[in-house]
């Protein structure tokens, strides 16, 4: 299967743009309902957008509601702006149209149900305050060593977050910070804590595409793996995905590079080809971020 590597490679500063400045509002239960109703003609039930909308309108893309690379780069107040105007607060554009049978609250109702589903940068770095994310084109030699492990040309665009440290108040939302020069130059390369991707993965046996975060450290190595639940009736069934894939955890992968298969996984040849697809294309983008940063600092003093 082709797996997708979301959308940016982020440098983890401290602060994620996925949380409002204001508290959490609205009801996700409710909001899954109305999100059914209201969105599912265009977007699908699971926000990745309805196939007959892409065929009817290739010029005009849907997001991936499901995608939590597109959440995390966007705060609760663009998502409810969209659904109350068309358009997202400041100079990004959402897709999509105002819906007048929507009230404020119901647009919070699905705002929130958005978020219940989404994996959070604050999972994989609890003391993260700021983060950037950047979509990168992998250049060579990282495309040499993707394309030999059966990785084809359409798939070498990734990135990810970055993030960082910092101080944040209660209730804070981690920042996102614009990959602009004057907004980059006030992080700290010290503050770094590391490098998180999404992507879809397929599991062995089963075939199921499940939606996961590989996190990195500096150094790196694999430091945590989550799986998205996006079905509470199947929590045991995401919890086994993630006890397999966190076996790979500690491996070293700083390019490209071919997993070992962990003692005792059951299926792990399997999930060592799966997991070594996935982190090989988020390695490599990594090293597009390390190299843009290279490049943007190399007359600093």
């Amino acid at each position: 299967m082709r797996q997708t590597l979301a959308f940016f490679v982020v440098a983890l500063s401290i602060g994620t743009a996925a949380h409002a400045d204001a508290p959490l509002r609205g009801d996700p239960e409710a909001g899954r309902s109305l999100f059914r109703t209201e969105c599912s003609a265009c977007h699908s039930f699971d926000g990745k957008g309805f196939p007959g909308w892409k065929a009817a309108h290739p010029d005009r893309p849907l997001p991936d509601l499901s995608n939590t690379a597109f959440l995390v780069t966007r705060s609760d107040e663009e998502l409810h702006a969209v659904m109350t105007t068309g358009m997202a607060q400041g100079e990004r554009w959402i897709p999509g149209h105002a819906f007048a049978s929507l009230g404020p609250l119901d647009r919070w109702n699905i705002v929130q149900w958005l978020r219940s589903r989404s994996l959070r940068v604050e999972d994989f770095f609890p003391s993260v305050a700021k983060f950037t994310a950047k979509e990168f084109q992998i250049d060579s030699p990282g495309s040499d060593r993707l394309e030999a492990m059966g990785i084809g040309p359409d798939e070498m665009r990734g990135g990810g977050l970055t993030a960082y440290r910092g101080s944040r108040k209660p209730n804070e939302p981690i920042r996102l910070v614009p990959w602009t020069p004057v907004e980059l130059d006030l992080l700290k390369a010290s503050d770094r804590l590391g490098h998180l991707t999404f992507m879809d993965i397929q599991a062995p046996r089963t075939g199921e595409v499940i939606h996961v975060g590989f996190a990195f450290d500096l150094d790196g190595k694999l430091a945590a793996v989550r799986v998205r639940h996006d079905d509470p009736a199947r929590r045991s069934q995401y919890q086994a995905y993630e006890k397999a894939l966190s076996a790979f955890v500690g491996q070293q992968v700083r390019t490209a590079t071919q997993l070992s298969a962990p003692r005792g996984l059951s299926d792990g040849v399997q999930w060592a080809q799966v997991v070594s697809r996935a982190v090989s294309l988020s390695a490599e983008a990594i090293l597009m971020f390390e190299k843009a940063e290279r490049a943007r600092t190399a007359f600093d003093l």
